[in-house]
């Protein structure tokens, strides 16, 4: 085991995990990443070894995480647990009470097995979202790790199944992110705790997609234009984006730094681009994409916080406290393009 110790990442196969992972092992750690299914866990590993940072990469099979104690081994010895894995995956088609439950225990599931992990255990990182931020119905402003989701809970709760997949969602990420806090608040443990907020995810995978159904909602829009489609209408409710590699970097830096990190969320919310300014980018440095022009020349905004549209995020706190800026909106849409370009072929 490395001098850092072993980073438990839950949900080890996801869009973000591949690149925490990535982050963890070169700044020193060994890495323990949980999955359902090991042959997902296995592709992770392979291109973490291609990136020449695989050797510390261990993968323990969670067959349900909403399981009493389904983290408890995979958290032995270890000197972080970063919580990435989400119970549920279509908030659509099941009850929001259900939804919601289960965000719930397994949040609490995963702090259960905190306190059993043992002495070594310095800091746990939760990743919830935006959605916990701002209210449905939103209102207009800009958003910061002060608000709070304070209507779908309320919501879920008064009409249960006919709350809808928005609600359902929505809830399920502030009602899990509250029990965290609770957790802290009464159990007072050793390690430090921290939670991580995140607008729509961009940035090229870890582990390249293979097929179009494995294309992420936040990048649908990019998506249809690279296919050829006329430049799409706003994503739902706003366009605010972040590199899933700047995530992985915030996360980190709370792992580094568990004393500054404890008590704290922080807000990872960087331009605000649009189907139009990724058609403007990719019509100047992918020319021969010849994707759709729209109307050139709205642009997008690099500023913290964007004020563009009804919804703005400040993601200024990550910003200082880490001391790097997020990387520039272009360079994301390019470096994500590449690799769903690989999927025309």
């Amino acid at each position: 085991m490395s001098s850092k110790g072993t980073i438990l990442i839950t949900g080890f196969n996801g869009y973000l995990a591949g690149r925490v992972a990535e982050a963890a092992l070169k700044a020193g750690y060994s890495v323990r990443g949980t999955v359902r299914n090991m042959a997902a866990g296995a592709e992770v590993q392979n291109a973490l070894l291609d990136l020449g940072c695989g050797g510390g990469a261990e993968v323990v099979q969670v067959p349900d995480m909403t399981e009493p104690g389904a983290f408890d081994e995979a958290a032995l010895g270890c000197s972080a647990i970063i919580h990435l894995a989400s119970p549920v995956h279509d908030v659509w088609t099941l009850d929001p009470r259900e939804v919601v439950g289960m965000a719930v225990n397994s949040t609490k599931g995963i702090l259960e097995s905190a306190l059993k992990a043992g002495p070594q255990l310095q800091s746990v990182i939760l990743m919830s979202s935006a959605a916990a931020i701002f209210d449905v119905p939103t209102e207009p402003g800009v958003y910061s790790e002060k608000d709070w989701n304070t209507t779908s809970e309320p919501a879920v709760k008064k009409l249960g199944r006919d709350a809808g997949g928005l609600h359902a969602y929505c809830a399920s990420k502030a009602a899990g992110e509250r029990a965290f806090w609770r957790f802290r608040d009464e159990l007072k443990p050793a390690f430090s705790m921290t939670t991580i907020q995140a607008t729509y995810f961009i940035g090229p995978p870890l582990v390249p997609w293979k097929t179009e159904e494995q294309i992420p909602f936040s990048l649908s829009s990019l998506w249809k234009l690279l296919q050829g489609e006329d430049v799409p209408g706003p994503m739902l409710l706003y366009d605010t984006t972040i590199d899933i590699r700047d995530v992985a970097r915030v996360i980190l830096w709370s792992v580094l730094n568990p004393k500054e990190a404890d008590g704290e969320r922080f807000l990872c919310a960087s331009a605000t681009g649009g189907s139009q300014a990724m058609a403007d980018i990719l019509n100047k440095y992918m020319p021969s994409l010849e994707v759709a022009k729209g109307n050139p020349g709205q642009g997008y905004e690099s500023a913290h916080p964007s004020t563009s549209g009804t919804i703005a995020f400040d993601g200024n706190k990550a910003v200082k406290v880490t001391g790097q800026d997020w990387i520039p909106y272009e360079t994301s849409i390019l470096d994500t393009a590449k690799v769903l370009t690989q999927l025309l072929k």
